[in-house]
């Protein structure tokens, strides 16, 4: 699960931020790396929200500092739905 949402977050970011392809997108790589400001760090959790149907909590949020960050805690929201599911 967790190369699926890197992919459609890698997706995300290349697409509405025009991040190129010759860019390497390592999970440790800053989002203020990848040239995103504030507000353009708010609109991805956006778009994250949108992608993957859920809601996020501003603390939660404000703790996305590296691509790793968001893959990790929209892996953790996934596998919690779920599992509530399951």
């Amino acid at each position: 699960m967790k190369d699926l949402v890197r992919d459609r977050i890698e997706y995300i970011l290349r697409k509405h931020f025009l991040i190129g392809s010759r860019v390497s997108l390592a999970l440790y790589h800053k989002l203020s790396y990848l040239g995103l400001n504030n507000m353009e760090q708010a609109e991805l959790v956006w778009y994250l929200e949108h992608e993957f149907e859920l809601e996020l909590e501003d603390r939660e949020v404000s703790a996305i500092q590296t691509v790793g960050d968001a893959v990790a805690l929209i892996t953790k929201y996934l596998q919690k739905t779920y599992s509530i599911a399951a």
